[in-house]
């Protein structure tokens, strides 16, 4: 079958997920094939509309080992008409644990396909000590192999179901998270009130009018407020105790681990 556009969308924290989003359509770009990347992190942020012959990308960094909840709500939004669909998680060093599951099982429900997986190593958001420098190179060109991988298999196949991955790896109930203990918080003398981290908040945990308060309830600890923060003004909580648990989870994960795929 023939593809006529790529459309990727992705959630964000960090901003490493958008990095290999966007060397993804750059692949799919470089086969002759439109593409592009949208964002739909903030909460309430439109989501694109898919072609009767377009691949759909859909992107995510792996929390817990689960999909952020955000956007799980976000690609309930999306539909597709037996679309097929290449699957991206990004994770820090660790695994990617029932993500892929959980993911696969929200867009199916939504008319896509999943056809190609790719579990790319990115730099960890929380635990900064882990997986710095990543994705390099070697994580590069995993997204490549994934790009041409996917393009591979709907062009030797007549119809998006015989692309089709039947199995996808994860458990079913998925793996418990409960989320970080630690949270966002602004510096209320550093906060310029420009709302920015508001705007761009997926679970509205940032009142607009009061940007230098964050809801520690609401929070998911994406860490998109403090990448977005013109001021830097905006840190976790934690502490000492964030420091040791940076520290453990340092040593624990210290070998490295690759990126793969499957398709």
């Amino acid at each position: 079958m023939n593809t006529a556009a790529c459309t990727a969308v992705y959630f964000t924290g960090a901003g490493t997920t958008r990095t290999i989003t966007e060397h993804f359509v750059a692949a799919i770009e470089a086969a002759g094939i439109p593409a592009r990347a949208v964002d739909i992190t903030p909460r309430g942020s439109d989501v694109p509309a898919f072609g009767a012959n377009d691949l759909a990308v859909f992107a995510v960094p792996s929390f817990g080992g689960r999909v952020p909840a955000p956007a799980l709500a976000q690609f309930a939004r999306c539909q597709g008409h037996d679309t097929p669909a290449v699957l991206i998680v990004t994770f820090g060093n660790r695994a990617v644990d029932d993500t892929f599951l959980e993911l696969a099982d929200t867009v199916r429900g939504q008319g896509f396909i999943p056809i190609a997986l790719g579990a790319i190593v990115a730099h960890h958001s929380l635990m900064i000590d882990v997986a710095q420098g990543r994705p390099d190179a070697a994580d590069f060109d995993a997204v490549d192999v994934l790009a041409r991988t996917a393009l591979d298999r709907l062009a030797r196949a007549s119809n998006p179901r015989d692309a089709e991955l039947v199995d996808i790896p994860g458990n079913c109930p998925y793996r418990d998270f409960a989320g970080s203990p630690f949270r966002a918080q602004a510096d209320a003398d550093a906060c310029t009130s420009c709302s920015l981290c508001a705007r761009s908040c997926p679970a509205g945990a940032i009142d607009p009018a009061a940007p230098a308060h964050t809801d520690a309830d609401a929070c998911i600890t994406c860490m998109r407020c403090i990448a977005d923060c013109p001021a830097g003004a905006r840190s976790l909580t934690g502490g000492d105790d964030l420091a040791a648990t940076r520290a453990a989870f340092a040593e624990r994960l210290a070998s490295r681990v690759e990126s793969y795929i499957i398709g």
